[in-house]
């Protein structure tokens, strides 16, 4: 599975990922997580509990664009899963034997108005009021949980492979790359100078120059997202990056034709950051992009 910070979640790719979220927190707790197929005659109001008295429900709406629109579905869905978890009390007291239900949550991706909050404490009061025999009624609350809540969780699975960062590329329009060329006139000279050793086609420089400076405003832009959100994931690619380019000088020694090729340089450093990073392929091969386009305006990368 594929993460990235805003992701666009579908229904049942949620519930996949929150149960996985769930595995990770409870496989190093005391207690045991349980989930419950909805294959069979339904959950009943939950799709998983825990063995400290944590029950819980996934919920993913589609087509929920506004903040106001997402409130409106999770409420509903917290309403009417509140009220199977109070009438279908001989499945709750089927699922949980002696146990005694203190928290009931909702996990969602994400939400975004606080009357979420206030819509759960009544909930809480309500289940409360029911003096259900299967819930610990002093410590009892409804509670509404997002990707904030699993950081961690989410971290072990991009440790452990069973997911994957991918970054969401921002769009550089034609504007932006004139801007940055007017804003770095040395930056653009040097690496004008240095494409035109590899064609004598104009043509082909500027359009190779503009790919170049676009990937690299790009490149710079995921780095910085990497740095603030996923600062391992920061660190082995600018170690990779230093790495490479120290190597840069020792082969500039050479007389290898291969190196004279931007193609080749892209791919040796695609390579190096593979090997030190899970971050997505199309990510790596973006970075590598505009980490060359980078060396060839500043004085890391030359040609013969």
């Amino acid at each position: 599975m594929d993460l990235s910070p805003n992701k666009t979640w579908i229904p049942k790719e949620w519930e996949s990922h929150a149960n996985n979220l769930l595995r990770a927190r409870y496989r190093i707790s005391e207690f045991d997580y349980i989930p419950i197929p909805d294959h069979d005659g339904g959950d009943g109001g939950i799709e998983g509990f825990s063995l400290d008295g944590y029950v819980y429900q996934m919920y993913c709406p589609e087509d929920a664009f506004t903040a106001d629109s997402l409130y409106q579905k999770q409420r509903t869905k917290m309403t009417d899963d509140i009220g199977k978890f109070i009438s279908n009390s001989k499945k709750m007291k089927s699922y949980f034997g002696d146990l005694k239900i203190k928290r009931w949550v909702l996990v969602v991706p994400t939400h975004k108005t606080r009357r979420i909050i206030s819509h759960a404490t009544k909930k809480t009061n309500e289940v409360k009021a029911a003096n259900l025999d299967y819930v610990d009624n002093e410590n009892f609350r409804v509670l509404i949980w997002d990707r904030n809540d699993f950081q961690q969780e989410e971290t072990e699975l991009l440790t452990s492979g069973l997911a994957t960062l991918k970054l969401n590329p921002i769009s550089v329009t034609e504007s932006e790359v004139e801007f940055y060329q007017e804003s770095e006139p040395d930056f653009t000279k040097n690496i004008t100078r240095k494409l035109g050793k590899l064609s004598g086609n104009t043509q082909a420089i500027n359009k190779g120059k503009e790919k170049l400076i676009k990937n690299a405003i790009i490149s710079q832009n995921m780095l910085s997202d990497l740095k603030q959100d996923y600062g391992d994931y920061y660190q082995q690619i600018i170690s990779a990056r230093v790495e490479r380019s120290e190597q840069l000088y020792i082969e500039a020694l050479d007389s290898d034709p291969d190196q004279q090729k931007l193609s080749y340089q892209i791919s040796i450093l695609e390579g190096k950051l593979k090997e030190a990073c899970k971050l997505h392929t199309d990510n790596l091969r973006t970075i590598s992009q505009g980490t060359v386009a980078d060396w060839l305006m500043n004085c890391t990368l030359d040609f013969e």
